[in-house]
């Protein structure tokens, strides 16, 4: 066989290839349909529709942090930017300011939290990994202080508001409203990570910092970019959980590191950097809140979810590394 036969050979198997969140799709229709035929009230609409719902943040969080890990580097501090985001939200409207004003400002924090994560890395020439295991303490430690280490209850007027109503399931829609902020975040995500030169540069500063930084990427100002958007979106985390529950407490945001990076490892994204899937994290995410709503249904103890999630996490990160050696061989 010449060369000439080999090279449409290896066209045709690329163009065959199944996409990468074949096996995460799977696994997910896998759990839905055990847990529903142990219990059937599992398929139950309203309660898919909530399992939806309540774990839409985590999802959010999860395609947010796609970005920094196509650059190779994870953020620990989201969680406390998100408490503090919300914690600020709901104490500018206890102070008088207008929802929308209080919600835009917690965002804008967010951003600027985000920002200085981003700020302190490039600074310091540091992973980003040991800044944030710095900054979260401080996040959190300024929320405790502006909180006065208690939860932040906007007063009855205030949760009357179309964003609580909105927000909090009282407004009359046939489904959580968070879902339709879920799916503008997935859509508006996707674009920027598959149809833009961010993206594009996200991707490459991931596969090679040096290539990129030859080809003319502004390195430092990109992964700078890549924090401020897992900091908008923490931000906008808070103010989505101060409507849909109503008040903030000081341990907020903190049970959201693991599965928001259990998400999108279990999506198939690799922590080397260098590609990423957001449809993957979605998925991820929505894994996991079938394991922690299945555990319920089966009558387990709740306290098994987190083991499970830690073993679903090996095995995610075992099949990916077997798939990709198989395709790397495969493709030479």
């Amino acid at each position: 066989m010449t060369a000439k036969d080999i090279e449409p050979t290896r066209s045709l198997a690329k163009r065959r290839r199944l996409p990468d969140e074949i096996g995460v799709a799977g696994a997910l229709v896998a759990l839905v349909v055990v847990v529903g035929v142990v219990q059937p009230r599992f398929f139950d609409v309203k309660n898919l529709l909530n399992l939806v719902a309540n774990n839409s943040i985590v999802a959010i969080l999860a395609m947010a942090i796609v970005f920094l890990l196509a650059t190779g580097e994870i953020d620990l501090s989201f969680g406390y930017i998100l408490n503090l985001a919300a914690v600020s939200s709901g104490l500018l409207m206890i102070a008088g300011l207008p929802v929308i004003a209080a919600v835009a400002a917690a965002i804008v924090i967010g951003g600027l939290l985000g920002a200085l994560n981003g700020v302190l890395a490039v600074s310091f020439r540091l992973p980003l990994i040991i800044i944030t295991l710095g900054t979260a303490s401080m996040f959190q430690g300024l929320s405790l202080v502006i909180n006065r280490s208690g939860s932040v209850v906007p007063p009855q007027e205030i949760r009357e508001t179309w964003f609580f109503q909105f927000f909090g399931g009282q407004s009359g829609f046939p489904f959580p409203p968070i879902i339709l902020v879920l799916g503008a975040v997935f859509i508006i995500l996707s674009v920027l990570f598959k149809r833009t030169r961010f993206g594009y540069r996200v991707t490459a500063l991931g596969s090679n910092p040096e290539a990129a930084r030859l080809a003319g990427i502004p390195v430092h100002r990109v992964k700078i970019q890549v924090t401020v958007l897992m900091g908008l979106t923490a931000g906008l985390g808070g103010v989505l959980f101060l409507g849909f529950r109503g008040a903030v407490d000081p341990t907020t945001g903190s049970g959201y590191l693991l599965p928001v990076i259990a998400a999108a490892i279990i999506g198939g994204n690799p922590l080397s950097g260098g590609s990423g899937t957001l449809v993957g994290a979605l998925l991820g995410a929505l894994v996991i809140a079938v394991i922690d709503t299945g555990i319920v249904f089966l009558g387990i103890d709740a306290v098994w979810s987190t083991f499970v999630t830690g073993t679903v996490i090996v095995v995610a990160v075992g099949i990916d590394q077997a798939i990709r050696f198989q395709r790397r061989r495969a493709e030479r």
